[in-house]
């Protein structure tokens, strides 16, 4: 028989989920639930639960289970969350990972980056990803980052939703203490695995959990609330940052790989390094910690303005050029020594970008006449190319040209240039050479190109690059 404080802490699970899912489902638009399966205590929890309450609601429920393969067990527990799943009728899927860390990466980092990464795969638009974060996690999270010195994002703690793959990830447990899980699974006689690592205390965030707060909890029994209390002050402060950040970005009307120098330091000192990690996060790129954030400030900020000064980071490069800095993942392309034909159509692949023609109407066009004098080739510097814009009298070098313009002189050798019988014709989007250009009022078409360093995508894969081998 169960005592009342059981049967009350497996209540708070049960009526935490009937609160916060039909809210998470409403705001998201989802109409299917994903849960995040270890096979451990709190996420078997989780799944039960949440397909108690899905019954009820008319919504189907997905178990995902990762297996990291670090540990010799991990095949075993993936074989239980199988059998356990099918005594239960939910489905349930494996993901294997194939990769490892590279050495000197942190195992735990690179498992959560991977773990996140292999759920995102099951999630649409129509599906919300929960994971079993409770309160006794958060209170973790935020000592151990106020330990690491932290600012107010960082004590904000783990978020309550995110947006992850095409759809969100959502913690509905995340005010529930641990002792409540515990309780519902004594009382639904659940069966789970137990991971060793969990208990191994060279783990910082594992002596947290097993030596640091049970300490502080006897002395102060409020300290998980608290620490709970501060996330949620913090990332009130955090947010109010943000806000102003985004005001100042959105004010430089630049693209989101670049970043005015003005803006950055006629910022207010205090939010410098704000508006350093928010321009990188509305770029896709990696949020660099504060090593990086004094290298930016040493080497490019301080670098003389004719300088291009490099500072890489998780995979990725920041460099200034003039007053700009730019946030870019390598390119490793070997570019074509001889001009590629091509026909004008579809979308041109080459390797570091995707080039096409699209329609323009008048100036700024290349006239479709001009299009129709003979074969169309695309190439790359070589040096010596000269071009006169259309309506300019000078015909000076491309190197002049890449000046007057203010290209990065990493972007120049990588800018496609449109020769039509072996004429130039178009450098880029920069300019339509003298000759080749539509007249006011007259169909034209126009190169559209999409540099691939400097994309989400692009750094995004960068940096997973730098996490596995």
């Amino acid at each position: 028989m169960s005592s009342p404080s059981a049967d009350a802490g497996a209540a708070a699970v049960t009526a935490a989920l009937a609160a916060r899912l039909p809210v998470l489902l409403a705001t998201t638009g989802a109409s299917r639930l994903v849960v995040a399966w270890s096979g451990g205590l709190d996420s078997s929890v989780l799944l039960v639960a949440c397909t108690e309450w899905a019954r009820g609601a008319g919504c189907a429920v997905h178990a995902v289970h990762v297996d990291h393969a670090l540990d010799p067990a991990s095949a075993a527990w993936a074989q239980h969350c199988l059998h356990e799943a099918a005594g239960r009728g939910i489905t349930c899927t494996v993901e294997r990972l194939a990769q490892r860390p590279r050495p000197g990466v942190s195992v735990e980092a690179w498992a959560r980056t991977a773990r996140y990464r292999a759920l995102a795969a099951h999630i649409d638009r129509g599906s919300l990803l929960l994971t079993a974060h409770h309160a006794d996690d958060q209170a973790e999270t935020v000592l151990g980052r106020l330990l690491a010195g932290a600012g107010p994002h960082g004590l904000a703690g783990i978020a309550a939703v995110r947006p992850c793959g095409e759809g969100h990830l959502a913690r509905p447990l995340l005010a529930v203490a641990r002792a409540a899980l515990v309780a519902y699974a004594g009382a639904h006689g659940l069966d789970w695995v137990d991971d060793p690592s969990n208990r191994d205390t060279r783990h910082p965030r594992n002596r947290l959990r097993l030596e640091v707060l049970p300490v502080l909890a006897q002395g102060w029994p409020g300290a998980v609330a608290n620490l709970g209390r501060v996330a949620g002050l913090q990332g009130a402060v955090a947010g109010f940052i943000d806000d102003t950040v985004d005001a100042l970005l959105d004010a430089q009307a630049l693209p989101a790989h670049q970043l005015a120098v003005a803006s950055l330091v006629t910022a207010a000192p205090a939010l410098q390094a704000f508006v350093l990690k928010r321009w990188l996060r509305r770029a896709g790129a990696p949020t660099p910690g504060w090593r990086v954030l004094a290298a930016i400030e040493r080497e490019v900020l301080a670098a003389r303005v004719d300088a291009t000064p490099c500072v890489g980071y998780a995979g990725c490069a920041i460099r200034r050029y003039a007053d700009c800095l730019y946030v870019m993942a390598p390119v490793a392309v070997t570019l074509p020594v001889t001009p590629l034909g091509w026909d004008g159509s579809g979308v041109l692949e080459l390797g570091c970008g995707r080039l096409r023609l699209v329609p323009s109407a008048g100036a700024g066009g290349i006239a479709v006449d001009a299009l129709a004098r003979g074969a169309l080739t695309i190439g790359f510097r070589r040096g010596g190319e000269r071009c006169r814009p259309s309506g300019h009298a000078h015909r000076p070098p491309l190197k002049k040209l890449w000046q007057t313009w203010r290209v990065p002189p990493w972007e120049r050798a990588l800018t496609p240039l449109l020769f039509i019988d072996g004429a130039l014709a178009a450098v880029g989007t920069h300019c339509v050479c003298d000759g080749f250009a539509a007249a006011p009022g007259q169909a034209g078409r126009k190169l559209e190109w999409q540099l691939e360093l400097y994309s989400p995508a692009a750094l995004a894969a960068a940096r997973a690059r730098s996490e596995v081998g």
